[in-house]
């Protein structure tokens, strides 16, 4: 997000770094912990990494567009009537971020998930925990 206006020649205010990385990650980084934990859940449950990243998708991909789309409109469209550069600057900054952040949620971090299942594996206290994915199959096959 701040490379776009660096290499576009954009000047922005000396503020501009400090704000967008706090309000964009804090704002965005809930993305990232959604499809995460999903992912975590389908291995718990027995699925291949493939599978369980595409299952996180398929169920986060609702909420993150939601959320996302949201934080853009709003953002957006406060830099639209703002009559202050400052504030018009960082709401679009911003509005581009959730763009940004919702796209790499979407499409890079579940192939990160994929790639990295294995290390994921063996260097996370607790990431599979068999006993609670035999008891998830069972409930799922009673239920």
């Amino acid at each position: 997000n701040m490379g776009i206006p660096y290499f576009s020649g954009a000047v922005l205010p000396f503020v501009a770094s400090i704000v967008i990385g706090t309000i964009q990650l804090g704002a965005t980084v809930d993305y990232a912990i959604l499809m995460t934990t999903r992912f975590r859940e389908e291995m718990n449950l027995g699925r291949t990494a493939k599978e369980a990243a595409q299952t996180a998708v398929e169920q986060c991909s609702q909420s993150i567009l939601t959320s996302g789309l949201t934080f853009f409109a709003a953002t957006f469209s406060v830099s639209l009537v703002s009559r202050m550069e400052l504030i018009g600057s960082l709401c679009r900054l911003i509005s581009r971020g959730a763009l940004i952040s919702m796209a790499v949620i979407l499409l890079v971090l579940p192939a990160l998930l994929v790639l990295t299942a294995p290390i994921l594996k063996k260097t996370t206290f607790h990431w599979i925990q068999p006993q609670k994915a035999d008891n998830m199959q069972r409930q799922l096959q009673k239920g």
